[in-house]
């Protein structure tokens, strides 16, 4: 781990495109630096597909990403960011790559080449599959129909490069798949074979791929994913030679001290995280601050031997949604809810369906391969010999579905206490509901799971692990977080919706963990991969401090759009009316006309993110069999919701049932924002969140920000605090910029300070940070429809401390009454 001195104060995440490249960054450091923010943290920079929104789908890693701008360019935003005394943190992917299409040469060599390329040891591909269709081929699934059909329809076609001296056959003018030099034609028998369909088919057996509709991937696939997505291929990172590539020009960059810092994406999709941020501190050319994306189940801890400074912040995020519930509003909840939807399930249950649909449909492939080597290990003792690979797949389905966090970390030297205590809940749950599965199977996966080397299936166990992940990632939180509604608040990364409130004392513990082994991690509450933003959240939050009236809202709703809503299932009507009441837009006014460019932008907003949510669920729709009917009844209930005319009496209800939570959701947000920014650890700010931050999922949460308006409001910074302007956000960023410059002037405080809890009362969380005699004292009142009461108990050693607001600079005595104005307070020692 890299000395508290070179620990980021604040970072600002930033999502670079062909749009907003360096050039456009380096316009806003001088913002950022009057913000207080000390470190840039930038989304992928290295060379992605071209016209990437995201630049996870890297294809080349030894270059920068020609659409954000040159290497120079990049140099150029270091060197005036040192100059403010800001750094550089950067996103950076070593789990997969981006395929398909023209642009990975790597992946190209391989489909040319087969196991013959010098790069076929770089992707994960299992040249031997069960299908022997497939042997010694990459099965290429990017075909909207049959191979039959696109054959016949002349979408294969194929071409002689001269500029290359190849031949390659292209799918629809998009995919580029290259011929094996030892079946090239004559380069004038092109159009003649693309006439006669019969020795095209030929031409096209002869390769080291197979190309196939896309649905063919659910059975067939035989490489790595990441995740589900086809066209992002599993690399080997654990392999020396694709490590020392992928990384050359990432530490070109810290060794020229333009990178402070990396935040390592999906690090539970390696063969071996620990192994790998291992060899990253060891070969990188200096110290370097370093987060890494886990998902941390509610009882999980990110493990201490990683050598890494923290997480990217997902379970921080978790814990102040939940802290801004009221508990006292579940039972409401929880009935309005089941009446409406007659959804009664634990959701345990429906998470646990959500996975074995996800494995039974989507990953079947992957399970299939696992499978096949269980079966291979057990055949070859004679005590395990009869088990079936049917009865081990069975026994595998169940086992990974019922595992209690995203994956273990069984290595060459066996597992930990902590992965035997996870698999051995998994399996005892497994051997529950699967009561007709021979026990032996059971016990031969417990055996190989828990010392993998002794049973020669260390193979077994590093690929088992690798889909457990995946698994949990697409059943859990792209499946049951979506069938799941009562408060949509909290079906978001890292959370769980069956947890309205885990209680302050739950926070308090949380905060002094974090301190004592990780104190440098990140606090994220909103970030690209969240499906709310942190004010769209807030605002939902509100409906358990409403409940009554949040019931009657619905039901008057549902009656007042008639037919519209008749299509819909009340499962996802609740969805959509709690979605709309999160994202509504503070800025439109309460009464009178709205604007009507800006309706209607939201009405796609929400259109799209309504789209995407009915597939994610799988009930009524999904990605790869979309109900058309379905979804054109979802879009006419979002038109006839936000109709601005005069007989729209829905709108008009809606809208002023949004107008009585309006300040109570920007309360909570206030809340988030002071607790993120004097907590243990590094706080985030997403780009843009300085104002209110409303996104929807992806890809909302990535649209064009106003920095221009960000800008004139920071210089305005300085006026009183007052909750009367909540509307525009300006005092979210006058908090901000004030808890910024707090930590600013006494950074070692907040990096090293210590965590004290104080007593107040039920419905406030206050917190002492000390160091040296220096001392803060932060509170915040966590449900605005509750008047803040209770004595704020500070320990007697500071009783005769003076005190001053951090807000406002006057001397002050902390008090829970100052929690009236704004539901935070802030104290600094004088």
């Amino acid at each position: 781990m890299i000395t508290p001195a070179a620990v980021p104060r604040a970072t600002y995440r930033l999502q670079l495109n062909k749009d907003f490249g360096f050039a456009e960054a380096l316009a806003l450091v001088p913002y950022l630096g009057r913000l207080g923010i000390s470190h840039l943290y930038l989304s992928p920079i290295l060379r992605a597909r071209a016209g990437s929104t995201h630049g996870y789908d890297t294809v080349e890693h030894r270059e920068i990403n020609p659409e954000l701008g040159t290497l120079d360019d990049f140099r150029r935003l270091a060197t005036v960011a040192r100059e403010r005394e800001m750094g550089i943190i950067l996103d950076f992917v070593p789990n997969h790559m981006g395929i398909g299409g023209t642009e990975n040469a790597y992946w190209l060599d391989v489909l040319k080449l087969g196991q013959g390329s010098r790069y076929a040891h770089w992707f994960d591909i299992d040249w031997t599959p069960a299908d022997t269709s497939l042997s010694g081929k990459v099965l290429v699934p990017v075909l909207g129909c049959s191979y039959g059909e696109a054959l016949e329809q002349g979408r294969l076609v194929l071409k002689f490069s001269a500029d290359t001296n190849s031949f390659a056959i292209w799918v629809d003018d998009a995919n580029l798949l290259p011929l094996d030099p030892k079946t090239y034609p004559a380069s004038v028998e092109v159009d003649a074979i693309n006439a006669d369909k019969v020795r095209l088919d030929q031409l096209v057996k002869q390769q080291h791929w197979r190309v196939a509709r896309y649905s063919v991937a659910v059975d067939d696939i035989n490489y790595r994913r990441f995740f589900i997505v086809n066209e992002l291929a599993g690399i080997r990172i654990e392999e020396a030679d694709v490590f020392d590539h992928t990384h050359a020009l990432i530490f070109q960059l810290i060794d020229e001290g333009l990178v402070d810092g990396l935040r390592i994406d999906h690090i539970d999709g390696l063969r071996d995280p620990k192994a790998y941020v291992t060899k990253l501190r060891e070969k990188s050319p200096r110290p370097i601050y370093l987060v890494v994306e886990k998902i941390l189940a509610p009882h999980e801890q990110l493990r201490a031997d990683w050598g890494v400074d923290g997480t990217t912040g997902y379970e921080f995020s978790a814990h102040l949604t939940t802290l801004g519930s009221d508990p006292a509003g579940e039972v409401g909840l929880s009935r309005a809810y089941e009446d409406l939807t007659d959804e009664r399930r634990a959701f345990t249950e429906i998470e646990l369906e959500a996975k074995l649909t996800i494995i039974d449909t989507e990953m079947g492939a992957e399970l299939d391969r696992i499978a096949t080597l269980a079966r291979a290990i057990a055949e070859g003792k004679n005590a395990t010999s009869d088990l079936t690979r049917n009865g081990l797949r069975n026994a595998i389905r169940v086992l990974v579905a019922h595992m209690p966090v995203y994956r273990s970390y069984v290595d060459g030297d066996g597992s930990s206490e902590i992965d035997r205590r996870n698999v051995g809940v998994a399996l005892l749950e497994a051997r529950r509901d699967a009561p007709t599965l021979d026990p032996a199977v059971f016990d031969f996966l417990a055996d190989l799971i828990a010392d993998p080397a002794e049973q020669d299936g260390l193979e077994f166990v590093l690929r088992l692990q690798q889909f457990t992940g995946p698994v949990m990632a697409k059943g859990l939180e792209d499946t049951a977080l979506y069938r799941d509604n009562r408060m949509i608040a909290l079906n978001d990364v890292g959370e769980r919706p069956d947890r309205l409130n885990i209680g302050v004392a739950a926070f308090h513990d949380f905060n002094a963990t974090r301190l004592a082994q990780f104190p440098h991690a990140m606090l994220t509450t909103s970030s690209h991969d969240t499906k709310r933003g942190e004010d769209t959240r807030a605002r939902i939050l509100t409906l358990s401090g409403n409940t009554d009236a949040w019931k009657a809202a619905v039901d008057e709703w549902t009656a007042l759009l008639g037919p519209a809503a008749e299509g819909i299932t009340r499962n996802e009507l609740w969805y959509f009316f709690q979605m709309l009441v999160g994202a509504w837009p503070t800025e439109f006014p309460e009464t009178g006309e709205l604007p009507p460019a800006a309706l209607d932008q939201f009405r796609q907003r929400l259109q799209a993110a309504m789209q995407k949510s009915v597939r994610e669920a799988r009930v009524n729709s999904s990605w790869t069999k979309p109900n058309e009917s379905y979804e054109t009844a979802l879009t006419g209930l979002m038109d006839a919701a936000l109709a601005d005319t005069p007989d729209n009496g829905f709108l008009a209800a809606f809208r002023l049932f949004a107008a009585g939570i309006g300040e109570q959701g920007a309360r909570i947000g206030l809340a988030q924002v002071v607790l993120k920014l004097t907590a243990p650890g590094v706080p985030d700010i997403y780009q843009g969140a300085e104002l209110w931050e409303q996104s929807m999922v992806d890809p909302d949460n990535r649209r064009p920000v106003d920095f221009v308006a960000r800008w004139q409001m920071l210089d305005n910074a300085d006026a009183p605090l007052d909750i009367a302007n909540w509307r525009d956000g300006s005092v979210k960023l006058q908090v901000i910029e004030r808890l910024l410059r707090l930590r600013s002037d006494d950074p070692e405080l907040f990096a090293q300070g210590s965590y004290e809890p104080v007593a107040a009362g039920d419905h406030i969380v206050a917190f002492l940070r000390r160091r040296e005699g220096q001392s803060l004292l932060a509170a915040v009142a966590l449900h605005p429809w509750i008047a803040p009461e209770g004595e704020l108990k500070l320990p007697e050693a500071l009783a005769s401390t003076q005190w001053q607001d951090a807000f406002t600079g006057a001397a002050s005595v902390p008090d829970s009454a100052a929690l009236a104005a704004l539901s935070v307070a802030v104290w600094r020692s004088v």
